[in-house]
């Protein structure tokens, strides 16, 4: 169904299930342009958010979908801090990306996950009670799995885990392809010359830095420290070290547990730079000092709480070998960190977690028609 607003043709069905997806007040633009005006990343040929408002109304969903420029955003909120009719512009980029999250993941289970909070938490849930399983079925000989497998056959929890984990990745493989193929651009750029681009932006967030620079900004002249810039890039490099840390414990399997053994530097750090970025992130979504915190979805919540338990159960465990402290506490926290870290990767394509699969991608495409 469409029908005539003063502006736009305006498809209230698409509206309806952008709504859904938390973007709430959009439709009070009056398109005047302001949020375009005021966004320090905003360049000719890239005039969001105004221009997805205008996508978001008429029910573009060709376009969204293929948009590189839904990607290039940092939600620094400036748009929804200026906006004079609190259309919150800033949440309807957030929406528009969960939007296409779940465009691009076969299955439809991220349509349930962003729409449904109820849903969301009962997967979480039965995905926990699932992993615990599998976890313990590697070792079967314990009092625990002795005990669960009198109920559960082992090679069902066993080879049940493992086709999970397949078909996830086959999602994740699934959503790159069809991402890949959307952003495609025609840029004539070398290739070396974009990738250099897209890492370093990738890598330190260099476009982010153009946020917040106005003199009544929120965030104008507050320590570097506390800015969203920076705890964005703890999170992001604290997954980076845990993943090298782990990598290099897999591959090396040493069970040397010195202080300055180089696995166990990079995963402390790497936890301590989770617990930080995590721990203030979530501390302003409380206390709201701007806009783009006044509204969080269930699922942005439940990413962030694993990202804090991940870090926080990951230094509790590296305190815990040098203490020698083997107790059943120990093992309860070790289960629950593993737990943490593997629903974030088997739920990568179904969650915010899948940023760092299509904003890498956009950008290097960006970059291509750009340099």
């Amino acid at each position: 169904m469409i029908i005539k607003n003063t502006q736009v043709a305006m498809d209230t069905m698409f509206v309806n299930e952008i709504e859904r997806y938390g973007a709430k007040n959009f439709k009070a633009c009056f398109d005047c342009g302001t949020c375009t005006a005021v966004c320090n990343l905003s360049e000719p040929g890239h005039s969001f958010p105004r221009y997805f408002v205008r996508l978001a109304r008429t029910g573009a969903r060709d376009e969204i979908l293929k948009s590189r420029e839904l990607w290039l955003c940092y939600a620094c909120g400036d748009c929804s801090e200026n906006c004079p009719r609190n259309a919150d512009p800033a949440e309807l980029i957030a929406a528009l990306r969960r939007y296409t999250i779940a465009s691009y993941e076969p299955t439809g289970l991220t349509k349930l996950i962003f729409k449904n909070n109820p849903v969301y938490i009962l997967l979480t849930l039965v995905l926990a009670v699932i992993l615990a399983m599998l976890l313990l079925s590697f070792r079967p000989e314990s009092d625990v799995s002795r005990w669960l497998f009198q109920y559960v056959d082992y090679q069902i929890i066993h080879y049940g885990g493992i086709l999970l984990a397949l078909l996830l990745i086959l999602s994740v493989i699934y959503g790159f392809v069809r991402s890949v193929k959307n952003y495609a651009s025609g840029g004539k750029a070398k290739f070396w010359d974009t990738l250099k681009e897209t890492t370093k932006e990738v890598g330190i967030f260099k476009r982010y830095l153009k946020c917040d620079t106005y003199d009544d900004s929120y965030w104008n002249g507050k320590p570097w420290y506390i800015k969203p810039w920076f705890l964005h890039l703890t999170i992001f490099w604290g997954f980076v070290l845990l993943f090298v840390a782990t990598g290099l414990d897999y591959l090396f399997k040493d069970p040397n547990i010195e202080v300055w053994w180089p696995t166990r530097i990079l995963g402390t750090i790497g936890g301590l730079s989770l617990i930080y970025g995590s721990s203030l992130i979530m501390g302003y979504r409380v206390t709201k000092p701007t806009k783009i915190y006044l509204r969080t979805k269930m699922a942005d919540w439940i990413f962030l709480i694993f990202i804090w338990l991940t870090g926080f159960t990951g230094l509790w465990l590296e305190i815990a070998i040098f203490a020698h402290n083997h107790t059943m506490l120990t093992h309860f926290i070790f289960l629950v960190h593993i737990i943490c870290a593997a629903e974030m990767f088997l739920l990568f394509s179904f969650s915010k977690f899948a940023h760092t699969l299509y904003r890498p991608i956009a950008l290097f495409n960006y970059y291509k028609t750009k340099l």
